[in-house]
């Protein structure tokens, strides 16, 4: 019982400082090269001051982005040093099983899991939009500002010219329709305010009643109170990208766009990728224990992570690609962005598997 835990503290110590030195040293070469990138778009508004700023804003973002990717290179170069040394040889000659490894290995993984979802939920939202602050003149404050917006309620449609998130707005226009598609109100407000509970207060409002028949009746009032499914709330979601939005913040967005029966699938998309991405890397982890004990326990290290590399990347932007196609598709879009995970995890457990 000692000797395990002695072995698993072994294991895990070499690959928890693999992994976490492979994320090190693909982060600060992803941060240069994007300095570099950004230096060509200087100008008299963004001056090198601002580019670092930028870069360095945007690490959390890369640092999710690069999770899986460190965790594959890092079981590969952790696993990789235990075996050139015949300590994995000497481990599973003392009785101790592949699977009991594999576990092992994944105990690091599961660190970095934690940091991925911390980063996604609490801090890459603030982060991003820091980053795009800086790079952009006044984006902080057209994030909370919306500008031609059109949404829809029931069987009506409401334009909006102008809303913030302090709750006000201008230039309402809502078009009524019968249940046979038929316009039969249209209702206009120079500018409002939010009261509570999706209820705003229009003022300066002008209102047209179109019968059956044809005949329309006109009507203006200083001030009215009407039910609005956009709330101030969600002012900053509607600017912001899909990406840049938290997990949580993605879900109660998508649950107000479903009053409105209109959930965009880029927001589909962008939920279960975040989703998905800590799944991705217990796959991508999984493979890599296959590479030391399956079909390539017999090459050097380098050839192992050249291999690894391609093999990351290229689930990377397949997982990317597919996921970008379902926006196209009708079939839903978790089984785009979850189908690769799962591939990639059966052929790795199958690759273990055989080596059983």
């Amino acid at each position: 019982m000692l000797a395990n835990k002695i072995l698993a503290r072994h294991v895990v110590k070499n690959t928890g400082f693999a992994m976490f030195g492979a994320l090190f040293i693909l982060l600060l070469l992803q941060l240069l090269f994007s300095y570099l990138a950004e230096l060509g778009d200087l100008n008299e508004h963004y001056r090198p001051l601002d580019a670092l700023r930028y870069v360095l804003w945007d690490a959390p973002y890369r640092t999710f982005q690069l999770l899986p990717i460190a965790g594959l290179m890092g079981a590969v170069v952790g696993l990789g040093s235990l075996a050139t040394n015949s300590e994995l040889v000497v481990m599973r000659a003392s009785g101790v099983s592949l699977w009991r490894i594999v576990g092992w290995t994944l105990r690091p993984a599961l660190i970095l899991v934690v940091c991925s979802l911390l980063l996604r939920e609490w801090v890459i939202p603030q982060t991003n939009e820091y980053a795009r602050a800086a790079k952009q003149e006044n984006y902080v404050a057209k994030l909370g500002e919306v500008r031609g917006y059109w949404t829809k309620q029931d069987n009506q449609f409401v334009y909006i010219d102008y809303a913030n998130a302090n709750g006000e707005l201008k230039d309402l226009k809502v078009l009524g329709f019968d249940e046979n598609l038929i316009l039969n109100q249209h209702l206009t407000a120079q500018h409002g305010q939010f009261l509570v509970d999706k209820t705003w207060q229009l003022h300066n409002v002008n209102q047209v009643t179109i019968a059956s028949q044809g005949q329309s009746q006109s009507s203006t009032q200083p001030e009215q109170a009407l039910a609005l499914v956009l709330q101030p709330q969600y002012v900053h979601m509607v600017t912001a990208d899909p990406e840049d939005l938290a997990p949580s913040q993605l879900v109660k967005f998508m649950r107000y766009l479903d009053q409105s029966s209109q959930i965009p699938r880029k927001y589909q998309l962008a939920f279960w990728q975040m989703i998905a991405a800590p799944f991705a890397l217990i796959a991508l982890v999984v493979m890599a224990c296959s590479f030391i004990f399956g079909p390539l326990r017999q090459h050097s290290m380098g050839f192992r992570l050249v291999i690894a590399l391609f093999i990351g990347l290229g689930f990377y932007y397949f997982q990317d690609f597919i996921g970008y196609a379902s926006l196209v598709a009708s079939i839903s879009v978790a089984w785009f962005v979850l189908l690769p995970i799962f591939i990639l995890l059966g052929v790795g457990t199958y690759l273990l598997h055989r080596v059983k």
